[in-house]
């Protein structure tokens, strides 16, 4: 049942109708359960049992942590008179020792259900091509991937830390919880929800708000329209190019050049960033109505001016959890504590570039940690581990060579908010995006870095205009991808202008003729110009994939 489509549709509208007429509603959240357990099972019958042992598990283990800190808190106060501070300082440090354990053992199991189903293949025939075996005699797992699993893994497992350093109590209510993890907005691409900011809005009783359906419907066919009018219009090209063989070709078919591969480039920049956040502006409208608000994952990404601005603004709930629960325990932990003091107290950190590095080495071997680990998320593909380390690559070298860019600025009398000097930023910025995006395309790491020097050096226009025809595009697709990438780019300068989140929300303070008229020119041009119909094979979400 694809987000996209009409029994979708027809879901979304009877959930929301039954969710606002049931009369309990202190009860509501159990519609809510009941549609989003409907939705897993139709779509992942066969791998159901994956997310209610992770539902289990996590349900189990927070429950079981909180336990053991309310005991220790309570035995600790009736021998507050008796014990000395070394007695409880003892007792509390077991008491957390079986915490630390209990704790480690269900993200390593839940964890390793992750690992198992999505990257055992991968890692079992590398293995067998390093000891000079054929990748094909590796033992392999035959399994497709249960919904969501990435994206439910991390939002349930991010709540169990949470629970363990008692930033949030746990649910109690094991079907409370597993709304949380499976709410069927979220499940396929997220965002990555945190509990303290969503379980709350899930259990709390909402009555339709004209405004909330408003806006809600407006970001629902904002979304569409990205994904049906723009993603998967630019997929059809995508897709041929793919079928072409690429930069090698077929046996019937020569090989693309250069400037074809660098075309295919910035069509996949826009399908993916249409593609993704038409999918959570769906997930988001589609919450904005039962009177939930989802996270935002987008803020205008491609206006980034750095490319750790970028990943601020580019799935920012991953970025967030990566940041929580990957970062801050590798840069703030003794061990890097005890690298940059060594450095520090060196005769290498009495200088001024040992001092800057004693401060930013470890916080950027941290970020390189972090990429390197969102590349492997994405995929069980060494194209993906090459996009990892290229964004951890960047980002630790601008960490590291900061101030030598802030010399070189000042030097030059470069003002940093000089329009032209923002442009040439946010145009290098996406340089460097694309080039991580070649290893998206591209087949595996190998191929990523033939794209890369085809689009150097094999730059070839009179094979680009000779092959344009290939890519199966006709002029109302032309018509569709200008038109929606032009429509994107001006909302993105009026969100970015104003702040704001959705195209509904700069409508607001128009007359409702006007709302009313945006809303049907949305509709009219999906229907005009979208991708879809029963000849045609709809794309799935690239992020489903992840």
């Amino acid at each position: 049942m694809a987000i996209t489509s009409l029994p979708f549709a027809l879901f979304v509208i009877i959930t929301a109708i039954i969710y606002f007429a049931f009369p309990m509603k202190n009860y509501r959240w159990v519609i809510l359960l009941i549609a989003s357990s409907f939705f897993y099972f139709y779509n992942s019958f066969r791998y159901s049992a994956f997310i209610l042992i992770s539902i289990i598990t996590i349900y189990l283990a927070a429950c079981k942590i909180d336990s053991i800190n309310d005991e220790t808190k309570a035995f600790l106060k009736s021998k507050k008179e008796e014990w000395s501070r070394d007695e409880r300082k003892a007792y509390k440090e077991k008491a957390n020792g079986r915490r630390k354990t209990l704790l480690a053992v269900t993200l390593i199991f839940n964890f390793g259900i992750l690992f198992l189903l999505k990257y055992f293949n991968f890692l079992s025939g590398s293995i067998a091509s390093m000891m000079g075996s054929s990748a094909e005699s590796a033992p392999q797992i035959h399994l497709l991937l249960p919904l969501g699993i990435s994206f439910y893994t991390f939002i349930s497992t991010g709540y169990l830390i949470d629970v363990y350093r008692e930033t949030v109590k746990p649910e109690k209510n094991i079907f409370k919880f597993a709304l949380f993890v499976s709410f069927f907005p979220q499940i396929i691409q997220g965002p990555i929800s945190s509990f303290a900011k969503l379980h709350d809005q899930l259990i709390a009783p909402h009555d339709l708000s004209w405004l909330n359906f408003k806006q809600g419907v407006m970001n629902i066919f904002w979304g569409l329209f990205k994904k049906l009018v723009v993603a998967d219009t630019a997929w059809i090209a995508i897709k041929a190019y793919y079928a072409h063989g690429g930069i090698n070709g077929t046996e019937d078919f020569k090989a693309y050049g250069g400037t074809m591969v660098l075309a295919i480039s910035l069509l996949y920049a826009l399908q993916l960033y249409a593609d993704f956040s038409g999918g959570i502006d769906i997930s988001r409208g589609i919450c904005r109505i039962l009177g939930i608000d989802l996270e935002v994952n987008f803020r205008q990404p491609y206006f980034s001016k750095s490319i750790g601005e970028y990943w601020r603004r580019w799935h920012i709930t991953l970025g967030a959890w990566m940041k929580n629960y990957v970062f801050y325990p590798i840069a703030m932990s003794g061990f890097s504590a005890k690298i940059s003091k060594g450095i520090a107290a060196s005769g290498f950190g009495k200088t001024v570039v040992g001092k800057h590095i004693s401060k930013v080495l470890m916080t950027a071997v941290a970020s390189f940690i972090v990429f390197l680990l969102v590349g492997i998320w994405h995929g069980a593909n060494s194209k993906y581990i090459g996009f990892g380390v290229w964004n951890g690559f960047i980002i630790m070298l601008s960490a590291m060579l900061g101030p030598v860019y802030e010399k070189t600025r000042n030097t030059l009398h470069i003002k940093e908010n000089a329009a032209w000097w923002q442009l040439f930023q946010m145009i290098r910025t996406f340089i460097i995006v694309l080039i991580g995006y070649i290893f998206d395309i591209a087949d595996n790491f190998t191929n990523a870095i033939q794209m890369m020097q085809v689009i150097l050096f094999d730059q070839n226009k009179a094979l680009f205009m000779e092959q344009l025809k290939s890519l199966g595009l006709r002029k109302i697709h032309y018509l569709a991808i200008i038109f929606g990438a032009l429509l994107m780019l001006y909302i993105s300068i009026r969100l970015e202008k104003t702040s704001l989140d959705t195209p509904g929300e700069l409508l607001e303070k128009r007359c409702g003729l006007i709302q009313w008229l945006a809303l049907l020119a949305l509709i009219m041009s999906i229907l005009l110009l979208g991708t879809y119909g029963p000849a045609y094979e709809a794309a799935e979400f690239i992020y489903k994939g992840f």
